[in-house]
């Protein structure tokens, strides 16, 4: 009995254009977390904090960039798919 199961080989395609993109991104909070070393004081309504690394402050404004970012997708995405599927059951 012969056994003609030849496993697949994978090919290698090397970095793709998402892993381009992050490791740039990446790139780009470093080069700002590096340039950004001063102690700023931050006033937000009720929130103070006093000699707070400016590079700390960029990296949450960032993450709370990217949270808003993939909610209001989300949110859109939804919205579009209910508006499409009330459209399909009214024709």
């Amino acid at each position: 009995m012969i056994d003609d199961d030849k496993p697949e080989q994978k090919i290698d395609q090397g970095a793709g254009l998402g892993t381009v993109a992050a490791s740039a991104g990446a790139l780009i909070i470093a080069a700002l977390i590096a340039a950004n070393t001063t102690r700023i004081d931050i006033n937000f309504v009720v929130y103070k904090a006093h000699s707070v690394p400016l590079w700390w402050y960029t990296v949450i404004i960032v993450g709370f960039t990217i949270i808003t970012d993939r909610v209001l997708r989300f949110v859109m995405r939804r919205r579009k798919a209910r508006k499409n599927k009330k459209r399909a059951l009214a024709d």
